[in-house]
């Protein structure tokens, strides 16, 4: 089964991100004991366009034609893809079931099921792994993928002269890519990951290695560039600038009440983490673009007061030195695509 976020094997790897106005590549090989990064690859469409948005409706001409001239371009060698879907068009939930044995769990679960997936099971392809039990009780998590949408993901993957090996919500590829958790550990202090991406932001509760939670926000970096353009009446790429260089007090803190709500939903969602599981966050980790915004790392550690830092999803991959700078740079906006490619190896 292509759909299954549960199980990986180790051989080299290409991570393909698509998101709603990028693709980015990595890929990634075995050298010694440890990963190296031996290609990557970025298309973005700019301001006013998507490749696909959240009506899921998937432009799978547009995304294999770009990632065709991708994989020429970088001379990419790896043609079996791993693929990301937004959280916007798959369904993942966790579910508290009476401990039993396994095989009866196998069975239950179908049934169990039917009550939280949003569509007849016939039309999704759903897998789901044990966070955790007791003799009371067993803690699922299920991910559900329409088969429409899996068979777009299919044909972009032909289209581009690749084999789609696996597909997998991008929460599950930045909870690998960000986080030192191991797969199976269920106690300890969990993590809150906070993605400013270029359309929509996403907050991720990972428990072990498992994105338990996430919450997807209308905030964005290009809002935050479409905010700067109308408050200062410059046009967008000045903006894009601006706020690079400015950060958060760009044009005396125009963004401030967008970024405020993104916090106050963080500390809702942390507070309601611990109140239910018992757990803590142990740390915020930034992501996205907008996350390395100037200000903006030392406002989050202010106003949710918990260790915060900036997500290096290369930060144990091995590269060229003359790179640093480069991935330094671009990290916060490659987790997706780095945590694709890594799953053949974690």
């Amino acid at each position: 089964m292509i759909f299954n976020p549960f199980r990986a094997k180790k051989e080299t790897s290409l991570g393909v991100d698509i998101g709603t106005s990028s693709i980015k590549i990595v890929e990634l090989q075995k050298k010694g004991g440890g990963i190296e990064l031996s290609n990557y690859a970025e298309y973005s469409s700019g301001e006013g366009s998507a490749i696909h948005s959240s009506s899921v409706r998937l432009l799978s001409s547009q995304a294999a034609d770009i990632i065709k001239q991708l994989t020429r371009e970088a001379h990419l060698e790896v043609r079996e893809a791993t693929m990301s879907i937004p959280m916007f068009s798959g369904f993942s939930t966790v579910i508290t079931m009476p401990g039993m044995s396994d095989a009866e769990l196998a069975q239950a679960v179908q049934y169990e099921a039917k009550k939280y997936i949003p569509l007849p099971l016939s039309e999704v392809q759903f897998e789901w792994t044990k966070l955790g039990n007791s003799d009371k009780a067993v803690r699922l998590l299920i991910v559900a993928v329409t088969n429409e949408l899996i068979n777009k993901y299919h044909e972009i993957a032909k289209l581009s002269g690749l084999t789609l090996k696996y597909l997998e919500l991008e929460s599950f590829s930045m909870a690998r890519a960000l986080t030192n958790s191991k797969q199976g550990a269920v106690s300890g202090a969990s993590s809150l990951i906070i993605d400013i991406g270029s359309r929509s932001s996403t907050l991720t509760v990972v428990e072990g290695a498992w994105p338990v939670f996430s919450r997807s926000m209308d905030v964005s970096g290009l809002e935050f560039s479409k905010i700067i353009s109308s408050s200062l009446g410059i046009d967008f790429a000045r903006a894009e600038d601006l706020k690079k260089i400015d950060g958060i007090k760009v044009g005396d803190g125009v963004l401030m009440p967008l970024i405020d709500s993104v916090l106050q939903e963080a500390r809702r969602i942390s507070d309601n983490y611990t109140k239910i599981r018992k757990l803590s966050i142990g740390e915020v980790i930034l992501s996205g673009g907008s996350s390395s915004m100037p200000g903006f790392l030392n406002y989050v550690v202010k106003v949710l007061g918990r260790q915060t830092k900036i997500g290096d999803p290369f930060r144990d991959i091995i590269y060229p030195e003359q790179l640093r700078a480069v991935l330094k740079r671009m990290s916060p906006s490659f987790s997706v695509a780095t945590g694709l490619a890594l799953r053949e190896f974690k």
